[in-house]
């Protein structure tokens, strides 16, 4: 470099001050620009001398490579080693002799310029360093690749590793006995024999001769008694493929790596070392040890300095160059941040020493007042906040950016104590900013909270029930909840006003102190909505409508237990609902079949506390045919109520008889009585056999487990009414009647005896 442009001489001829570097580093790190800045003296110029030396030394020698296969394709190959090794050698002599001669050339064209040698390659031609080689087939292969396969002898086959090459294997059931061990005995051939019902308890068990064994063995049925089996692994045949080679016979060469050939090359290697030594004079001594730091790279003194004198010595392969350099150096003073600082630009280009320091001290004082308020009362916090995040970096760490990232976009710009600090203050000035938004609209949402609540249990109560109203209400409120802790998540993003404000918000689904306020005022949010709830179930339509609930849900449990009651066939027995909560049920023509089926049933049977009323219950049970499902037992109610009501009609009985007998075979126990109970009314016991066939059908559902129908057949062997006295089997009827509760069989009982 013979010349260098005038000190601090910007585009268009207008002077390039320090105060504009520095604005240029702040506007890329922080808030403030370079009108932030104030000098505090003007800028003075002064220079630094240096003495550079410079020593750089060549050496040569031949580097070899040694492989497998042919010779690759831009290598130029030679008839043998021989010959390789002769021509690489005059070669490497050829350039040695010719080192000197290129070094003195060089140092001799340019003497006045900063200029150093080369990276090594560049001092000879390139057919010197054109690599040569020579290439032979494989001697231990022939110039196959392959070769017998050792671990089988070529054959592609080894003995069988389980067998051992006898094509048979030991058992694993028998191992190799041929039989097992009976399971019933457990081997021993005897097993315990039956003890007579007589014999005293202290009686030893006697051993009988086990029936599945003999003396204790079965045969084994895997090996056919053999105990061995044919080898699974060689299929019997004794051999197994050979693992090294896969049946291939042969294998690798390993000296050629399978390619047959062999091949060795070189080339001409040229390796520079070079030595820097830098001497700096400057009156301060501070500036000399910057200029020396900053430049220990001297490469980068080319484009800085003034090239004042320029020396070189050269020797059969080194040379040796002394630079006397003179470098621009500014000092500034300047007030950052109430303080005053001092800083030096180096070379043309002013390259201000520790630029960094300025950054790291505008941060700093941003960060100490985010801190303060932030602890304060917080009055200013936003607009600190604000200011502080003005900074790219400070947005970064903000946003919990990875600090290897940090430090790649900002190199050394701050250290982890800052960056640590920056994430700590941000986080809890967010935090603060978030329960000062938070707790203003909290007794509001609340409240609200409360009123949609009692209103979900006032409005909703009597199509949902209390208790799925008071679920909707409590939904609605958490759903309320989180529309507004997302609004207040976004407000407090848009009162930020910087760009991608809502990435400093993320690390707040972290947070101990907002996680702990969510979790309070959901869990108020709750209380005060199940309160409201609470409060509004004692209005007294909320009231009614809940006992109302309560019974008709007492009501169907009561039915569901009398449809799938497990207490018998006698439908007498069967535990009813409650009286009252089935008479309210079935006012109306529009209740529920099985309630009205239900609510007959007790009236012909006078069950439950509720005195028979035949004409009650056959009043209930019409307008019931059109329920298909339903008919068989509304076929039985009806003639039981005829049996009750029209007990002297022949015709009725006829009737009622008739449609029994055509319900579905079987007829269940229920049917069967009811029919008894019509056959023996007097007009159809006064027909011929009438009594007879009522017995044999009374008998056929005393048989099926109808307790009642036990209880009537009972009392009439009893008592001999219509058939042969047996005080026995009337007792056998009798008690299984008492047993299933049936009334007044146990003083028939009691009588009987």
């Amino acid at each position: 470099m013979a010349s260098v442009q005038g000190q601090g001489q910007g585009v268009g001829g207008k002077r390039l001050r320090v105060v504009d570097v520095l604005g240029a580093v702040l506007a890329e790190t922080t808030r403030f620009q370079a009108s932030d800045l104030k000098e505090a003296s003007p800028e003075q110029d002064s220079s630094a001398e240096l003495i550079v030396t410079t020593r750089q030394r060549v050496e040569l020698d031949l580097a070899w490579t040694e492989g497998h296969g042919r010779l690759p394709q831009h290598i130029t190959a030679r008839p043998d080693a021989t010959v390789l090794q002769a021509e690489l050698e005059q070669s490497l002599a050829a350039a040695e002799s010719g080192a000197t001669a290129s070094i003195q050339h060089w140092a001799t064209q340019e003497p006045g310029r900063y200029r150093r040698l080369l990276t090594g390659g560049t001092l000879f031609g390139d057919p010197l360093r054109t690599p040569l080689g020579t290439e032979w087939p494989c001697a231990t292969c022939g110039q196959r690749g392959h070769l017998p396969c050792a671990g089988c002898a070529g054959r592609g086959a080894r003995v069988c590793a389980d067998c051992q090459g006898h094509r048979r294997c030991p058992c694993q059931d028998c191992r190799g006995l041929g039989r097992r061990a009976c399971s019933v005995c457990e081997g021993r051939g005897q097993r315990p024999g039956p003890v007579a019902t007589s014999a005293p308890p202290d009686t030893p068990m006697p051993l009988v001769d086990c029936a599945a064994c003999s003396q204790g063995w079965l045969p084994c049925t895997r090996c056919a008694s053999q105990g061995d089996i044919p080898c699974a692994r060689c299929a019997a045949s004794g051999q197994m493929v050979c693992p090294d080679c896969a049946g291939e016979q042969t294998g690798d060469c390993r000296d050629c790596g399978a390619t047959g050939w062999l091949h060795r090359w070189g080339h001409l290697r040229e390796h520079l070392e070079t030595q820097d030594l830098l001497d700096v004079h400057h009156p301060d001594p501070a500036t000399a040890a910057a200029v020396a730091t900053r430049y220990q790279q001297v490469e980068a003194l080319d484009t800085a300095c003034l090239v004042e004198q320029v020396r070189y010595t050269t020797a059969p392969m080194a040379v040796q160059a002394i630079h006397r350099l003179r470098l621009p150096v500014r000092h500034a003073r300047l007030l950052v941040a109430g303080q005053a600082m001092e800083f030096t630009a180096l070379g043309p280009a002013l390259d201000v020493v520790d630029r960094q320091n300025i950054a790291a001290v505008l941060l700093a004082h941003d960060l100490a007042t985010l801190e303060k308020n932030a602890a304060g009362s917080g009055h200013h916090l936003a607009d600190a906040l604000q200011r502080f995040l003005q900074s790219p970096l400070n947005r970064e760490l903000a946003a919990r950016t990875p600090p290897a990232e940090i430090d790649k976009r900002f190199p050394g710009l701050v250290d982890s104590t800052y960056q640590q600090s920056a994430t700590v203050a941000t986080q809890r000035a967010v935090e603060r900013l978030w329960l000062q938004a938070a707790r203003r609209p909290r007794l509001h949402g609340l409240a609200g909270t409360a009123v949609v609540a009692g209103l979900a249990v006032v409005l909703g109560s009597p199509q949902w029930g209390i208790w799925g109203s008071s679920i909707l209400g409590l939904t609605t409120g958490v759903a309320g909840w989180t529309v507004a802790d997302w609004q207040l998540r976004r407000r407090l993003a848009q009162t930020l006003r910087i760009p991608q404000g809502d990435r400093l918000l993320r690390p707040l689904r972290q947070s101990a102190v907002v996680r702990r306020w969510q979790v309070t005022s959901l869990a108020a949010a709750v209380l005060v909505a199940v309160a409201s709830a609470a409060s509004m179930t004692q209005l007294p339509h909320v009231r009614t409508h809940a006992a109302q609930a309560q019974a008709s849900a007492t009501l169907s449990r009561q039915l569901d237990a009398w449809w799938s009651s497990a207490a018998g066939p006698d439908l007498r027995l069967r535990p009813y609902p409650d009286a009252a909560l089935l008479a309210s049920a079935t006012q109306t023509p529009q209740a529920e079949p099985r309630a009205r089926l239900v609510r007959a049933w007790q009236l012909l049977l006078g069950t439950g506390g509720v005195a028979a009323d035949p004409g009650a219950a056959e009043r209930m049970l019409e307008g019931l045919d059109r329920h298909t499902e339903l008919a068989g037992s509304i076929a039985i109610a009806q003639a039981r109520a005829s049996v009750a009501l029209r007990a002297r009609s022949a015709s009725a009985m006829q009737a009622a008889a008739a449609a029994l007998e055509t319900l579905p075979e079987p007829l269940p126990s229920e049917a069967l009585y009811t029919l008894a109970l019509v056959q023996l009314t007097p007009v159809q016991t006064g027909r011929g056999s009438g009594t007879a066939k009522g017995l044999a059908t009374l008998q056929q559902a005393a048989d099926l487990g109808h307790a009642s129908a036990c209880f009537e057949l009972g009392r009439r062997l009893a008592l001999g009414l219509g058939l042969r006295r047996d005080l026995v089997a009337a007792r056998r009827y009798l008690g299984y009647a008492d047993a299933k509760g049936v009334p007044g069989a146990a003083q028939a009982l009691t009588a009987l005896h």
